[in-house]
């Protein structure tokens, strides 16, 4: 009999179970990352709504811990507590309907972004999107319309108990405050309606790639600097390093630019980075807004998508500190031991970074406390750091990896001009070794202390508590 015979009884005709060493399962259990993951004894791929609550009744009757999930990227390491549970892959609710009169879109559950994204610019239409609502959802265009969660309408979840409930401004609305920034911890979302606007520009973006040696690091973050405090809701800036220019050079800064107004006012901008003499300079490259992830940085998101490329360097791991200002010797310190880690681990594993910086204009505009959020006044750049090691791992030196990435972020915490971890929950907890606060991932007493409240009200017994946990 099937380990999980009663549970496949209780799903629809178009819901399935899948066990490892099935294609379904592997498909369902593919993961950006190796490095602290979870583990499941079968996968729940829904048919419908109803078989996501079966599945929460079941497990919860049980006490065995299970995870909905959409996407590949799941780099929190406190996912790793989650052993031998039920996965249910949300990918097969992905409904979009668009709605004209009200400019609304309502999205399943399970709708990954370049879906999400697609979908709306074929209506004619754009929100601010990269990462996922429930930790506010960063994009490049926040600063014009917001967080993906300050245009989120209402939210359907499955709560612990496999009830389903809707969250909106007039209806549960404390939990609609807390979904938006601490959204994981009460329960799986299964439908959420946005509001989305208008193209601008006929939805064409404009992109420039540019180069810098190392020793160019004070100009160009010195730059970076200036330009943060005064940019326009328009630019969105991030800078790479590149362990190897796709033109052959090695170790290399990239600042990539992304500009969404009226092209030419985008001139001025792009010179302040053209004056410090890029090595190399993509000239100026537009692009539909789909297809901006895959052209941007020299199209270095195709290569990171590619399972292919995932399973060469299997064990990423990733660190993260919100910088208010970059500490220029802090910075180029930085960069210099990224080029000696790499330079050490040839063929072994590679060092990286990245640098967001988005503008904030409409962000600063919601109020601070309009939603669980807590870092809307004080989230000027975020500091992305990727390692990846393959058979390193295996052979015991994943620890170098980690005292690396730590060391790093301790320093920038030093010198963020906050004196303390300000965290973007979706990045936080990424090594198993260096534990991120509540208070880094959810902000002051008073909000921590209405979510512990809420979370005690909504899910009483903690049975969400393997992404970001308020409560462990």
């Amino acid at each position: 009999m099937d380990a999980h015979h009663e549970l496949a009884s209780r799903l629809s005709p178009s819901g399935s179970l899948c066990y490892p060493g099935s294609e379904g399962f592997d498909v369902s259990n593919l993961r950006f990352t190796e490095y602290e993951r979870p583990t499941y004894t079968a996968v729940v791929q829904p048919g419908c709504i109803e078989d996501v609550v079966e599945t929460v009744k079941y497990a919860t009757e049980r006490n065995i811990p299970f995870s909905p999930r959409a996407g590949h990227h799941a780099v929190t390491s406190t996912m790793r507590h989650l052993q031998n549970g039920i996965l249910i892959d949300m990918r097969t609710l992905n409904g979009l309907i668009f709605d004209k009169e009200d400019q609304t879109v309502t999205v399943g559950g399970g709708v990954i972004t370049d879906n999400f994204v697609k979908f709306i610019h074929s209506e004619g239409m754009e929100v601010s999107v990269m990462g996922v609502a429930l930790g506010a959802g960063l994009g490049r265009l926040q600063g014009k319309y917001g967080f993906l969660h300050d245009n989120m309408v209402s939210c359907k979840l499955v709560l612990a108990d496999g009830s389903v409930v809707v969250a909106s401004e007039k209806e549960n609305a404390d939990l609609f405050w807390a979904l938006r920034g601490a959204g994981h911890n009460f329960g799986i979302a299964i439908e959420a309606t946005f509001r989305v606007h208008k193209q601008s520009n006929r939805g064409i973006h404009y992109t420039w790639d540019l180069e810098y040696e190392l020793e160019q690091c004070d100009d160009v973050f010195s730059t970076l600097n200036e330009v943060t405090e005064i940019m326009p809701k328009d630019l969105a800036i991030f800078v790479l390093w590149m362990r190897k220019s796709t033109e052959g050079k090695q170790h290399m800064i990239l600042v990539n630019l992304v500009w969404c107004g009226p092209e030419a006012e985008a001139d001025p901008w792009i010179a302040r980075f053209e004056a410090i003499k890029p090595v190399i300079h993509s000239g100026k490259v537009a692009v539909e807004w789909p297809e901006l992830p895959w052209t941007t940085y020299k199209g270095y998101n195709k290569f990171l998508s590619m399972p292919e490329v995932w399973t060469v360097a299997p064990y990423k791991m990733m660190s993260a500190a919100c910088v208010k200002k970059f500490d220029l010797e802090t910075t180029r310190e930085f960069f210099e031991s990224v080029k000696a880690k790499n330079i050490e681990f040839a063929g072994k594993g590679t060092f990286g970074a990245m640098f967001e910086c988005l503008p904030h204009h409409r962000v600063r505009e919601v109020p601070d406390d309009a939603t669980a959020f807590p870092w809307r006044t004080s989230s000027d750049h975020f500091l992305f750091l990727e390692n990846a090691n393959g058979n390193t791992y295996e052979a015991g030196r994943s620890g170098e990896f980690e005292k690396h990435l730590n060391g790093w972020k301790s320093r920038f915490i030093e010198t963020s001009g906050y004196g303390e971890l300000h965290q973007y929950v979706n990045y936080g907890n990424t090594t198993s070794t260096m534990k991120d606060p509540p208070e880094a991932l959810y902000g002051e007493p008073w909000r921590l202390e209405k979510l512990r409240g809420l979370k005690r009200r909504y899910d009483p017994n903690n049975v969400f508590r393997w992404y970001q946990p308020l409560i462990e």
